[in-house]
């Protein structure tokens, strides 16, 4: 067996922390994607098409978004991040 291979194994542990270290600044540095005006934004599209999303069922309650109230949307963001790759592949237009 190729000892080479295994040579670098201790420097595995620092590498993940440093992955967590970045994957937590990024967190911070992103902004929210929780509201419609932010979901719009993220989305390059105008809160009259995310609510044109929400009226065809692209965007589905308890999947994309809960209702905090009767007005009040509240947006997943994991949910829209798949959205719009989805859209961005053209499984969702």
């Amino acid at each position: 067996m190729n000892t080479q291979a295994f040579e670098n194994l201790e420097l595995i542990p620092e590498l993940l922390t440093k992955i967590g270290l970045i994957a937590e600044r990024m967190a911070k540095l992103a902004p929210p994607i929780t509201s419609k005006k932010e979901v719009a934004r993220f989305l390059n599209k105008s809160e009259r098409t995310v609510n044109n999303y929400i009226e065809q069922g692209l965007l589905r309650e308890g999947y994309h978004f809960y209702r905090k109230n009767a007005r009040i949307l509240v947006f997943i963001e994991d949910a829209i991040l798949e959205f719009r790759d989805k859209r961005d592949k053209g499984i969702v237009r």
